[in-house]
């Protein structure tokens, strides 16, 4: 899970993500499986605001599998 902290310089982190929609998270995800701990996701609207914005019928994506080849969180499984 990737925890919100209070805001840091950009100075600060190994990382910045641009973007928290689903691509961003999925990043933030995979860089923290491979072992970067300190990294900062940029958000406009909030973490996933970008689903609010999806027509009704596709918010719900149904995952044809729970993980992948590499044991990583599927980010496809995310539900509005």
């Amino acid at each position: 899970m990737i925890k919100r902290k209070a805001p840091k310089s950009q100075a600060d982190v190994d990382v910045v993500v641009i973007g928290a929609g689903a691509a961003g998270v999925g990043v933030g995800v995979a860089l923290r499986h491979a072992g970067i701990e300190d990294l900062m996701i940029l958000d406009r609207h909030g973490v996933g605001a970008s689903f609010d914005r999806w027509p009704k019928v596709m918010r719900f994506i149904t995952p044809s599998f729970a993980t992948n080849s590499i044991g990583m969180l599927d980010i496809n499984s995310m539900l509005n």
